[in-house]
C-alpha cells in the first residue's frame, strides 16, 4: 500500500466520505506498522485513541468476516463437486452413494446454519411432597 499524501486535519464532523475513507485506511496502515492508537490519533487529528481503536477493530472484524465467507464458499463448492460425483449412483439405487450424498447434504446444512437448533424443554414447576421420614433424613 502506498503512503497517501498528507491527509489534512479536519476539525469537527467532516462530511467528506473520501477523506474519511483515506483517514481510516491510513489509520489501519499505521496500526499495522506498530504505531500506538494515541500516535495515530495525534497524527490524523482524531479526537482520541478510542476512535482509532474502533476503526482498526472494525476493519479487522470486516476482514475476518470476509475470510470466513470466502472459506465457506470454498467448502460449499467442494461439497457441490462431491455431490455431483455421487448423484447419479445415488439415484440409481446405490445405497452407499445415497448415504454419502445424505452426509454431504447434512454437512452443507450445518455449514450454512440451516439446521434448527433444539429448543430447551420448557421448565414447569413441580410440587414435591416429602414424608415426615424424608424431612427428617434431609434435616428439614
Amino acid at each position: 500500500m502506498s503512503v497517501p499524501a498528507a491527509i489534512p486535519l479536519v476539525s469537527g464532523r467532516h462530511r467528506n466520505r473520501a477523506l474519511a475513507a483515506a483517514r481510516h485506511a491510513r489509520a489501519i496502515q499505521l496500526a499495522t506498522e506498530g504505531r500506538t492508537y494515541q500516535e495515530i490519533a495525534d497524527e490524523l487529528g482524531y479526537a482520541n485513541r478510542g476512535t482509532v481503536y474502533r476503526i482498526v477493530h472494525q476493519a479487522l472484524a470486516r476482514d475476518r468476516r470476509d475470510a470466513v465467507e470466502d472459506h465457506q464458499q470454498l467448502e460449499l463448492a467442494r461439497l457441490d463437486a462431491l455431490q455431483v460425483a455421487l448423484w447419479d449412483k445415488a439415484l440409481a439405487g446405490d445405497l452407499d452413494a445415497c448415504r454419502q450424498v445424505r452426509a454431504i447434504i447434512m454437512a452443507r446444512v450445518r455449514l450454512l446454519g440451516l439446521m434448527e437448533q433444539p429448543r430447551p424443554a420448557a421448565w414447569t414447576p413441580r410440587t414435591v411432597v416429602l414424608s415426615a421420614e424424608d424431612r427428617e433424613t434431609l434435616g428439614l
